[in-house]
């Protein structure tokens, strides 16, 4: 074999050589690549991953702080409506106590029973949101406050009874031209009696049969059962404003009430959660 065709077979066994070579290292290089690419993908859905978890984080942190403020918001306008509605019972009270020592007609009678039936009714459902809404450290002095308040509203009731019977009574004694003018003198005296006796241990009977006695012969109309009782109960004791339970009632409904202010204060604005 000539030297020319050894020549020609030993470079094609190089090049045979070659194209082995030439693919290993375009594998290297290719899985090199695929890796890097894996790598870069790994990093990219980590990135990704971390952003979506910080902006769900941020949307339910917002969704949280929004939720507090609302929550928020239905308490301080149950908690103002059940103040406003506490105090209200007291003033409707008052307000129809006073109004008939004027000498209420029966309809004026009448709308300020139910304009003070109304307050309380109103307060109870107050109280009832105050109990559903919490907590504890509010509900606590409400409930004090609400049984305190319809306490008052019972003996201020009561109190306006008194208050017509007494005007009544007065205007009676006054008016010279009336038939029922000495009767209803007999009766005041009757009840100035019963007053002297009431301190005594022991009932006296005696006392009250006199002013029944004189009751009975005042004309008719001039005073009704209710507003006699009335009359009686407060000439034998005190009036019902006048009253120890009526009085405890006022202090317990203000105790209750600055409790009740300073717990919702602490609730509103010292917690940053329900």
């Amino acid at each position: 074999m000539d030297l020319e065709v050894i020549g020609a077979l030993a470079a094609a066994g190089v090049a045979l050589i070659g194209i082995p070579a030439s693919i290993l290292i375009g594998r290297w290089q290719m899985k090199a690549a695929l890796r890097t690419a894996e790598a870069t993908s790994r990093a990219g859905l980590a990135q990704a991953e971390s952003a979506y978890r910080a902006a769900l984080d941020a949307v339910r942190a917002q969704a949280s702080a929004a939720h507090v403020q609302w929550r928020r918001g239905i308490q301080r306008e149950a908690y103002a409506s059940f103040l406003l509605a506490a105090n209200r019972v007291q003033e409707q009270g008052e307000r129809f106590a006073t109004d008939n020592e004027h000498g209420l007609s029966e309809e004026g009678i009448r709308a300020g029973k139910a304009i003070l039936d109304d307050a309380l009714a109103t307060l109870k459902a107050a109280q009832t949101i105050i109990e559903l809404e919490g907590p504890d450290e509010v509900a606590a002095p409400a409930a004090g406050m609400a049984d305190a308040a319809q306490m008052m509203g019972h003996h201020l009731g009561r109190q306006a009874t008194y208050e017509r019977a007494w005007g009544k009574l007065s205007r009676l004694t006054d008016d010279r031209t009336s038939d029922a003018r000495v009767p209803a003198t007999q009766l005041l005296e009757a009840f100035v009696g019963f007053r002297s006796r009431s301190g005594l241990d022991e009932p006296d009977g005696q006392a009250e049969r006199a002013c029944r006695d004189a009751w009975r012969v005042m004309p008719p109309g001039s005073l009704d059962d209710d507003e006699f009782a009335a009359l009686l109960e407060g000439w034998s004791s005190r009036p019902p404003t006048s009253s120890g339970s009526y009085l405890d009632a006022v202090n317990r409904f203000s105790e209750a009430e600055a409790r009740f202010i300073r717990a919702a204060k602490i609730e509103l604005h010292s917690r940053s959660a329900p």
